[in-house]
């Protein structure tokens, strides 16, 4: 009867997030931090709709109950590859029918697949029966929640740092502005970086410049090497936009996303 009335409680989700829950808290962390990643924010996206959406991602990971840290692997790789596929689907619904649509439809659609999958091998492990652990923690109740602050506090125990890339802090709000908007504002406001492309930067105490002045994407850019892949950034878009203005491409341009170990030139 005690054992029956152990497992009849309620459990409590966020129970797996608490530095004193069922869970090593290292390996949570790890966890998290690798859906922080995987969780792609739009540039146009407010601070709310980005913490929002890193909320859900965690929420998402609650509501696949992992009972032990293998179960936890499964459930972050089944997230990441449901990620994938959104962000293909998006990208792939976004333009014109052609290859790029064609490949990031496809690459969708192997994310999906790769998603069932993981959740089918989640399932089969989760169909076998743990011990209860002694001392399960008690449920409590739900109240409102400050994602933005909860996202701070994750990024700090997982060690993520907040470099604010792509635009320098003296650069207009473009929240909420179209990609191709923002770009050609930025171009309007900033034609003399064109011929001063380091104006403003600490190029002497920014490390990984490369000679050809272009910079490998570290997984945490110092405050100078976010300043200088910005500049890089922007001055990409901005020629690109020039040059479609001299072949009479009307083409929107998007924002292409970049990652760690990606060359910026």
């Amino acid at each position: 009867m005690p054992d029956t009335l152990i497992q009849d409680r309620p459990y409590n989700p966020d129970a797996i997030f608490d530095l004193n829950g069922p869970l090593d808290p290292a390996v949570m962390e790890d966890a998290v931090a690798t859906i922080m990643r995987a969780t792609q924010v739009e540039l146009s996206d407010t601070p709310q709709v980005a913490s929002r959406r890193m909320w859900a991602s965690m929420r998402a990971l609650a509501a696949l109950h992992p009972r032990n840290e293998p179960e936890l692997m499964l459930g972050v790789q089944a997230l990441s590859a449901y990620h994938a596929a959104n962000a293909g689907w998006r990208r792939g619904a976004s333009g014109k029918p052609d290859d790029d649509v064609r490949r990031h439809v496809a690459s969708a659609a192997s994310a999906a697949r790769a998603f069932d999958s993981m959740l089918r091998a989640l399932e089969r492990r989760q169909a076998k029966p743990l011990s209860v652990p002694i001392g399960r923690p008690e449920p409590r109740e739900w109240g409102p929640k400050d994602t933005v602050a909860v996202q701070g506090e994750w990024k700090r125990r997982c060690g993520v740092a907040d470099t604010g890339l792509f635009w320098d802090s003296a650069q207009p709000d473009y929240r909420g502005v179209k990609d191709h908007e923002m770009i050609t504002d930025m171009a309007a406001r900033n034609q003399h970086w064109l011929e001063n492309p380091n104006e403003g930067l600490d190029i002497e105490n920014t490390a990984g410049i490369l000679p050809d002045g272009s910079m490998v994407m570290p997984l945490e850019p110092t405050p100078q090497q976010a300043a200088y892949i910005d500049r890089r950034l922007a001055l990409a878009y901005i020629r690109e936009l020039e040059e479609n203005r001299r072949n009479g491409v009307t083409k929107k341009i998007r924002f292409r996303g970049v990652r760690e170990g990606e060359i910026v030139h």
